[in-house]
């Protein structure tokens, strides 16, 4: 299967940006309706009919004003379940059917609650309606209320009277979330795909997950030693390659999300077209130095790059043989190191150097 650069263009991205024409469209004119609003018109040389529909477009807003508050609360409850749902494709996931058909529904259900409050009760106040309706009836709905309970009996909900008002939402809201997920298997199986296309190699593939494990800033020191471990696991000489290769590949796009992906698929695309593979991401630069460097070359060219000694004391001391990890392995650790410490740039010109000069 053979890709081109042109393949960055994709329908995906086409209508990401009619989206955003869309959205900027829709709210341009609803910044020009509410200031259409909110200031009178009582020009004498303007035709009568101008105000006279302010006025009935002012009656028909105070109308309509609830329920897009009720509705507009109901929607952001429902963005923020898929979200945190799917917390590394949440804009992939927003973008999916059963998603908006999710939303739509918490939407309609809010809107109608709301007319049910006012019909049952017409007396009260109209904030008093909105805030229980969109902030009540989203809690509701996802309650379950217990009636009674058997005393010292056991901790078991058949022996216990309860009133589950959120099981209907919680099989719908369940089977919008396998639908969501069952789309996104689709864009998750390309996105591997392409990674396997462009980054054949296991080794490399390792380098870009380890370092995508590392560069993450939210994951706190135990969850990035489990990841790494994760990945340690795959390494495993008896396993498949493609194996190993296809859940890197996975794991790449698990801890950076799309657009980080897409952002390789990029790069890879654009050093192909040029025709000359150019080290310019971080994980093709430790992949150049582990394949170009012995540890003894590195720890020279870490006194190149850097005068601290802080930095030259623990290259030295990772370059020291070791029995528990490999040669390749504390390669890539200090080229990880080193190009987190001394910085991306400095490193590529070091190392561009080094090369011209074994090159001559």
């Amino acid at each position: 299967m053979v890709w081109n650069a042109d393949d960055n263009l994709t329908p995906r991205n086409e209508m990401g940006r009619g989206v955003k024409a869309a959205l900027t469209i829709f709210l341009f004119l609803v910044s020009v309706l509410v200031v259409f609003l909110i200031f009178p018109l009582q020009t004498a040389s303007l035709p009568g009919w101008l105000p006279a529909l302010q006025g009935q477009l002012g009656i028909v807003l105070a109308i309509l004003a609830p329920f897009a508050i009720v509705g507009l609360l109901g929607g952001m409850v429902a963005v923020a379940e898929i979200a945190s749902t799917f917390h590394t494709y949440p804009r992939e996931a927003l973008r999916t059917r059963w998603a908006w058909i999710l939303i739509v529904v918490n939407v309609l259900a809010a809107i109608i609650a709301l007319l049910v409050a006012q019909v049952t009760m017409p007396d009260m106040d109209t904030i008093l309606q909105v805030l229980a309706v969109g902030v009540g009836f989203q809690a509701l709905i996802r309650t379950r209320f217990v009636l009674a309970k058997q005393i010292g009996g056991p901790d078991k909900n058949d022996a216990e009277v309860s009133l589950n008002l959120g099981w209907l939402y919680d099989q719908f809201q369940h089977l919008c979330r396998t639908q969501i997920d069952l789309e996104l298997m689709n864009n998750r199986r390309t996105a591997v795909t392409r990674l396997l296309e462009f980054y054949p190699s296991l080794a490399e593939l390792y380098d870009i997950a380890w370092y995508t494990i590392i560069s993450r800033a939210t994951l706190s020191p135990d969850e990035e030693k489990a990841r790494q471990d994760e990945l340690q696991k795959l390494i495993d000489p008896k396993a498949p390659e493609n194996f190993a290769r296809t859940n890197i590949a996975l794991m790449i796009l698990e801890n950076g999300g799309q657009a980080y992906v897409e952002l390789l698929l990029d790069q890879a695309m654009a050093a192909a077209k040029a025709g000359a593979p150019v080290p310019t991401t971080p994980e093709q630069v430790v992949r150049q130095m582990v394949d170009k460097y012995t540890l003894d070359e590195l720890v020279q060219l870490t006194n190149q790059l850097t005068a601290s000694e802080e930095i030259r004391k623990w290259v030295s001391q990772a370059a020291r043989p070791s029995s528990e990890a490999s040669q390749a392995q504390q390669k890539a650790s200090i080229a990880h190191f080193l190009v987190q410490q001394v910085g991306l740039d400095a490193v590529k010109r070091v190392v561009a150097d080094a090369a011209s000069v074994r090159d001559a």
